[in-house]
């Protein structure tokens, strides 16, 4: 029986949509996962209630993730994941030929596990031998690992619980350590439409403003995102994202992208004006 399914913003709002079927549900040792049919979205994850990922629109969040840090950095040949245990994120990096090693550090395996099942398409990534998987706590392996990168991409869950660490200093810090010495970090950043999000925004970019000479701050319009619209932070080390490079690279790629172009990546960073006032 068809029931409505409300992914909560706020206790005061949120998104609701119709789901005809559930198609799985567990409970692993840190959430509950649930993947559900529906007619507007196709198939979508939820975790602990929290919807993570649509068929339908998925290629934006993981896009805008992904392509921008992919197109500033020169040469991105190793890749650092941590989160993005639905592979979607793995799956945009893995389709630069230039890169030559990718690892996604997942703490739940099982969230993997279910969303290889049920979006194959992404799950695929997984079996790329350039890939590599490790199921652990994503602060913890930052903190102790001795190997460099060009790229580290924070696909996590909203910062709570677990992932709270994930959008604070020393995190930051630690994976300033792991870069190389052109290296770039990039995030997602929440929604500034949730008032109950301005604060780890800000304190975020006030992070990473203190650990990177250059840090830059782009949007997306995810639709089944909270709110519809999503900011990302990108902290380099050395290359600027708005460089005319860039536009040179993306031109000679010319990416198989279904969001994500050169005149979005230059515009994306061109951020409404109480974005900018809530940053600053």
């Amino acid at each position: 029986m068809s029931h409505w399914h409300t992914d909560f913003h706020t206790p005061h709002l949120g998104l609701a949509f119709e789901v005809s079927e559930v198609l799985y549900t567990e409970q692993s040792p840190f959430q509950k996962i649930e993947v559900v049919q529906t007619p507007g979205f196709g198939r979508v994850l939820l975790l602990d209630g929290v919807l993570m990922l649509t068929e339908r629109d998925e290629f934006t969040y993981h896009e805008m993730l992904t392509q921008p840090s992919l197109f500033t950095h020169p040469n991105p040949e190793k890749v650092l994941i941590v989160g993005g245990g639905d592979c979607g994120t793995l799956t945009r990096v893995l389709q630069h030929p230039g890169v030559k090693r990718a690892v996604m550090v997942e703490l739940d395996e099982r969230v993997t596990r279910v969303s290889n099942q049920f979006f194959p398409s992404l799950g695929e990534a997984a079996k790329d031998p350039r890939a590599e998987l490790i199921f652990t706590d994503g602060i913890k392996y930052m903190a102790q690992t001795q190997e460099k990168f060009d790229l580290i991409l924070i696909d996590s869950t909203d910062p709570i619980g677990p992932a709270v660490g994930l959008f604070q200093a020393p995190f930051y810090k630690d994976c300033h350590r792991v870069l190389n010495d052109d290296g770039i970090l990039c995030l997602q950043s929440e929604s500034p439409w949730v008032p109950e999000l301005e604060q780890i925004i800000r304190g975020v970019n006030r992070d990473l403003r203190s650990i990177f000479p250059i840090v830059r701050v782009y949007g997306a319009a995810v639709q089944t995102y909270q709110a519809g619209f999503w900011l990302f932070q990108m902290g380099s080390k050395k290359h600027d994202p708005l460089d005319p490079k860039v536009a040179e690279r993306i031109d000679s790629v010319k990416p198989n992208t279904r969001y994500y172009n050169r005149d979005l990546h230059f515009g994306a960073f061109r951020l409404p004006t109480f974005v900018n006032e809530l940053l600053d």
